[in-house]
């Protein structure tokens, strides 16, 4: 049985602690051995203190938290969390820059403490951790609020009960009792690193650039993204979460882009109008699941249309000649030409058909008002007009091969001609 040893060297964790030895330079740790009733020591790599008490708790691994307050909490083991159960499953795109912001934070608080618990996230820390991306890393406001963002949505992921799968089993796992701010304006950084607030791309292809582009496409979740972003709009992980069986509204004529039980955040999801062209694409796939690969595949694969490429022996082809152009662009262009269709469409109707906040109504009079025949009539409209526009310069089908006759025909009483 463990004898009671008093104070213990310069630190105490998990049983071991860490001390030196006269005449010997750098830090051990020591523990007590049960079966030979002896204390005993190694040697640590470390040549501070601070890089002693870190190296010992790799050594033995994070601790559980006895409570789920910020201040017991290590910052860590809630970014990994996030990153296990979360990101990863989200993609490597995702789960790499969960993975950088932990590296980047990580070095930040080790230029000036140990190890953070959550709490230890104060605004001036923050402020540290800013300061130390842009003098240490060499980045700028926008990539630093970036990943900032991604530890807000760890701290905010970790305040809330998880189902999670440990030993094939569903457990139920909430870390924090509460999340702490975590600060992201892009503005406040820039003014602190003294950098630049970045500028809002203003690449806009034209239609003979984009038929292009798509007669480029080869694999064919890559169109099928493209279709559906040309005929919703929808921002990138809201196409990639898309499920037809629970979000698809074919009585009504409707898409619900927000998953049932994902939250609603200042980027909304909103519900539009199915264009007739997207609904026959829907049934000429025939999965749940239009998008069938993860989202960081498909979108590194769009992202290389129309950029140079260098050959083995350094030769540059320019290619398409369109560097700037990636698959959110999409959404830029047809907000862009929406605006430009031969019938005037509502700056209320396009801000709900791209999920910005519009002010006028209630949350109450919004979920009736998808039920109504002509519910977002003019962005549909507008969105089928920039698609038959579009068609006329790619040889690729646009619309939809005509699917075989169920003897059914949905009619939709009160709705314009």
């Amino acid at each position: 049985m463990r004898r009671d040893r008093g104070p213990k060297g310069l630190w105490e964790y998990k049983d071991q602690w860490i001390g030196t030895e006269p005449g010997r330079n750098g830090f051990y740790r020591y523990w007590y051995d049960d079966g030979s009733g002896r204390v005993k020591r190694k040697a640590l790599a470390a040549i501070d203190l601070e890089a002693a008490k870190e190296e010992l708790i790799a050594i033995l691994g994070a601790p559980i938290p006895s409570t789920r307050d910020p201040r017991e909490v290590y910052l860590f083991d809630v970014l990994k969390h996030y990153q296990d159960h979360y990101a990863e499953p989200k993609g490597y795109k995702q789960m790499a820059a969960v993975r950088r912001a932990s590296e980047l934070v990580y070095a930040a608080f080790k230029s000036f403490m140990g190890a953070p618990k959550v709490a230890d996230l104060t605004r001036l820390n923050q402020r540290r951790v800013w300061a130390h991306m842009a003098s240490e890393s060499g980045l700028g406001a926008k990539s630093i609020m970036t990943y900032m963002i991604a530890v807000r949505a760890a701290v905010h992921y970790a305040s809330v009960p998880q189902l999670i799968m440990i030993a094939e089993e569903e457990v139920e796992v909430q870390m924090l009792d509460a999340p702490i701010a975590i600060f992201c304006n892009q503005e406040e950084i820039a003014e602190h690193i003294g950098g630049e607030v970045s500028r809002p791309r203003e690449f806009i292809p034209t239609f003979q650039d984009l038929g292009r582009w798509i007669d480029a496409i080869e694999e064919e979740d890559d169109f099928r993204f493209v279709m559906i972003m040309l005929n919703t709009c929808a921002r990138n992980e809201a196409i990639f979460d898309l499920r037809l069986s629970k979000q698809a509204n074919y009585e009504f004529g409707t898409l619900d882009l927000n998953p049932i039980g994902r939250r609603q955040t200042k980027k909304r999801r909103p519900v539009i109008r199915m264009t007739t062209n997207l609904a026959a694409w829907f049934t000429h796939w025939g999965d749940d699941k239009p998008i069938r690969q993860y989202q960081d595949t498909v979108e590194k694969r769009l992202n290389k249309i129309g950029k140079p490429t260098v050959d083995d022996e350094g030769v540059t082809d320019i290619g398409l000649g369109m560097p700037e152009m990636t698959c959110y662009t999409l959404r830029h262009f047809m907000a862009t030409n929406m605006r430009r269709a031969s019938f005037p469409v509502s700056k209320e109707q396009r801000s709900k058909w791209l999920g910005h906040s519009v002010n006028e109504g209630s949350k109450t009079t919004d979920w009736y008002e998808k039920f109504d025949p002509d519910y977002l009539e003019e962005p549909m409209r507008a969105t089928e007009e920039i698609i038959t526009k579009l068609q006329k310069h790619t040889k690729r089908k646009l619309f939809a091969p005509k699917t075989k006759s169920s003897g059914k025909v949905r009619v939709i009483d009160g709705g314009k001609l």
